[in-house]
């Protein structure tokens, strides 16, 4: 057999290197795995401050992209899913609009202003307990209560019951619309828990009630209250004669005058005090 010539291996060894190149950049090309395209999100924010139980319309809202890597839970991406919804609680701009801070749509009339854990309870006021008609639905009050029946007979007390209650409505007014004058009732319905609306019967019957008017951005207790943190309410040690005026002592009501006399039956006498 004739022995190739230094050339012809020369191009067998290019041809098969050539050959198990391309084999090699196939198998490669076979085990890369493309990437996959990221998804862009989009979630709706707050465009302007929102309040509490109001219905958003486009033009309070905006639709900006999402870059961070995982979105908030119940989201929108559109605007118009979210235009007709109503705000559960106040919205600042540039909050994310979900699911849990909106509701489709509110009860009608005055149930629909009441929070799930609350109930409306409506006080007789006047003039003068009633702010002079300057309250308003949606306003903020303390119930102020003063004692002066059975055992506060010889000492009235006053004292702060209920702190930062919201007024549902003035009479049979639950609107608060622009315009509106102020308006003098003889009741005022508010918002409470059962356990506040035991008590604010309780002292509804057995003393007077007086509201006070609260600023709406007041939910800071003073210094001299103690503020209990895990009810979120504020005590107050109440007034009476004695801790306003240090110097006044209480005199209690005379005893009755007592008679007495003798009483006799038969052959026996023995002396009786009568009150």
């Amino acid at each position: 057999m004739p022995r190739l010539p230094g050339w012809a291996w020369l191009l067998l060894a290019i041809g098969f290197a050539t050959m198990a190149t391309y084999m090699a950049m196939g198998y490669i090309k076979g085990q890369t795995v493309k990437a996959p395209i990221k998804e862009e999100i989009y979630v709706v924010r707050a465009n302007t401050k929102v309040e509490q139980e109001k219905i958003l319309s486009a033009a309070q809202l905006k639709r900006v992209k999402w870059n961070q890597e995982k979105p908030p839970q119940d989201f929108f991406s559109e605007v118009k899913d979210v235009a007709g919804r109503e705000s559960t609680k106040s919205l600042a701009p540039d909050d994310i609009i979900t699911r849990e801070n909106t509701q489709t749509e509110s009860l009608s009339g005055l149930a629909g202003k009441i929070g799930s854990d609350e109930r409306a309870m409506t006080v007789k006021v006047d003039e003068a307990s009633g702010v002079a008609g300057f309250l308003k639905p949606g306003d903020r009050v303390d119930v102020m209560v003063f004692m002066d029946k059975g055992v506060f007979d010889l000492d009235p007390f006053a004292q702060i019951l209920l702190q930062n209650r919201k007024v549902l409505a003035i009479g049979q007014k639950k609107d608060n619309l622009p315009g509106d004058k102020t308006q003098i009732t003889s009741t005022v319905t508010l918002a409470v828990t059962p356990q506040e609306g035991e008590g604010l019967t309780w002292a509804s019957q057995r003393g007077r009630i007086s509201l006070v008017l609260r600023n709406p951005h007041d939910k800071i207790a003073d210094k001299n209250i103690e503020a209990d943190k895990n009810k979120e309410k504020e005590k107050t040690p109440g007034a009476n004669a004695k801790g306003l005026f240090g110097w006044l002592s209480l005199k209690s009501k005379p005893a009755p005058p007592t008679v007495t006399v003798e009483m006799i039956r038969g052959l026996d006498r023995a002396p009786v005090t009568i009150k």
